[in-house]
């Protein structure tokens, strides 16, 4: 896990990096239960001002359409109450036979003013 000192202006707060993390840890459990890829792609990075998570999957997706999201589960539940808590938006693109990409995006608050 990256760390900065707290003197550091651009630091993002240790609530704020243990949710990302999980977010990251959760999508990539569903996606060893669930998507049967072959390949998976992590991306953290800053970004104009924010902090922005990519997890990309070539699995099997599923409908993606909000309805169905609710129904979904427990994983994506949870990942977007934790996204919530943190004030960060999290998006989930998913295609059946295409694979799956959830995006996170935390503005830092620096930059939200």
């Amino acid at each position: 896990m990256y760390r900065t000192s707290h003197t550091d202006a651009t630091a993002i707060p240790a609530p704020v990096s243990a949710a990302i993390y999980r977010i990251a840890q959760e999508a990539l459990n569903n996606i060893l239960k669930h998507a049967h890829a072959s390949r998976v792609d992590v991306i953290l990075e800053r970004r104009d001002g924010s902090v922005v998570l990519v997890v990309e999957d070539n699995g099997i997706g599923f409908d993606s359409s909000e309805a169905q999201l609710n129904e979904i589960g427990i994983g994506l539940a949870g990942m977007r109450e934790r996204a919530t808590l943190i004030g960060a938006v999290l998006e989930v693109e998913s295609t059946p036979g295409k694979g799956t990409t959830i995006f996170l995006r935390y503005v830092t608050p620096e930059t939200s003013t």
